[in-house]
């Protein structure tokens, strides 16, 4: 059987032989999506296998509702207070170290290893695995696993699974390609069950969730003769609704579907600045690149930033002017 990232082959099998008798923590990014649980204790659980003589997962915020059934017996620790300086840090799905926790950081300034798939990370960790044209972190974490030759459980496997199909959008996104079903495929050979995963996700919404839906699609405004679509989450939305902070996660996406809108965003007010999801329907718009000018990142078709110091009616007209210019330059003929 043909191996799914040769080109990192070496890369993660030193970092598999580094782990034997040390103390791992996995992180990653603050508000965790699929992806990022999935990838945090699948790597966890491979890491053990390597010899690791403890690791434990952290992360700034707890395991959204979701994916709670994805963890098992595992737990996630608190970022913000974990500081045993005995652990190193493996970074997982996390564009920007500071991305999982600003103190966390400052008493880990060294990680040991960084696995993502996000084009604009930058990493300085001894162990580097980025491949942007994952469709997942957990694509890219599932089939280092598989080239490895390592035992992938049936929880793991419905994990990276999980990884997988939150991060395509249930296999639509433009990052979606070949290696990512024959991945997957491997995944289900493996012992994930595709109809467990699919109902974990997709058939147990909280109704507060829906509530604070209904709130952004109040708040939706096209813009450009329909080919940007804005929305906002209203101050005291979550209180209002019963909903969690990781209940917006996948909400832009509604934005997206409209006919005819091109790039779509989801801003919410923060105490010191906005929060912004974007996402596109084609790698044409490079919304990363938006995103990078408030300090965030992410991939050609989605990325977020936190853009501190602004409120939503001082980044609203500035990413009004942003979203036209993409829509402008990825109008431009082609040489």
């Amino acid at each position: 059987m043909s191996l799914l990232f040769p080109e990192y082959c070496e890369d993660f099998k030193r970092l598999l032989d580094s782990v034997g008798g040390k103390k791992i923590a996995v992180a990653g990014h603050m508000r965790p999506d699929g992806d990022c649980i999935s990838s945090q204790f699948a790597l966890a659980e491979f890491l053990r296998q390597a010899g690791a003589a403890e690791v434990v997962c952290v992360n700034q915020n707890p395991v959204p509702y979701l994916y709670e059934n994805f963890i098992g017996n595992e737990k996630m620790l608190d970022a913000e207070t974990f500081d045993d300086p005995s652990f190193e840090i493996a970074a997982v799905d996390c564009a920007d170290y500071h991305r999982i926790n600003e103190s966390l950081c400052k008493r880990f300034p060294e990680p040991l290893a960084c696995i993502d798939h996000h084009v604009t990370n930058r990493s300085a960790s001894k162990i580097s695995i980025i491949d942007p044209k994952a469709s997942a972190t957990a694509e890219l974490l599932a089939g280092l696993a598989l080239d490895a030759g390592l035992e992938i459980s049936k929880e793991n496997a419905n994990r990276l699974y999980m990884g997988i199909a939150t991060d395509t959008r249930q296999f639509t996104t433009t990052s979606t390609r070949a290696k990512t079903f024959e991945t997957a495929t491997r995944l289900v050979c493996a012992g994930a069950d595709s109809s467990w995963v699919a109902i974990q996700l997709y058939q147990r919404e909280r109704f507060a969730k829906l509530k604070l839906l209904a709130a952004y699609l109040q708040t939706l405004k096209l813009h450009f003769g329909g080919r940007l679509c804005m929305g906002f989450l209203p101050e005291g939305v979550y209180e209002e609704t019963g909903s969690e902070k990781a209940d917006s996660d996948g909400l832009v996406d509604y934005a997206r579907s409209v006919n005819g809108v091109e790039i779509a965003a989801l801003l919410e007010p923060l105490e010191n600045g906005v929060k912004g999801s974007l996402r596109a329907k084609t790698e044409t718009y490079r919304v990363n690149e938006i995103a990078e000018k408030f300090g965030g990142g992410g991939h050609l078709a989605a990325a977020g930033f936190t853009a501190k110091g602004y409120t939503l009616e001082t980044l609203y007209p500035k990413l009004l002017g942003l979203a036209e210019a993409a829509l402008k330059n990825a109008d431009k003929p082609r040489d």
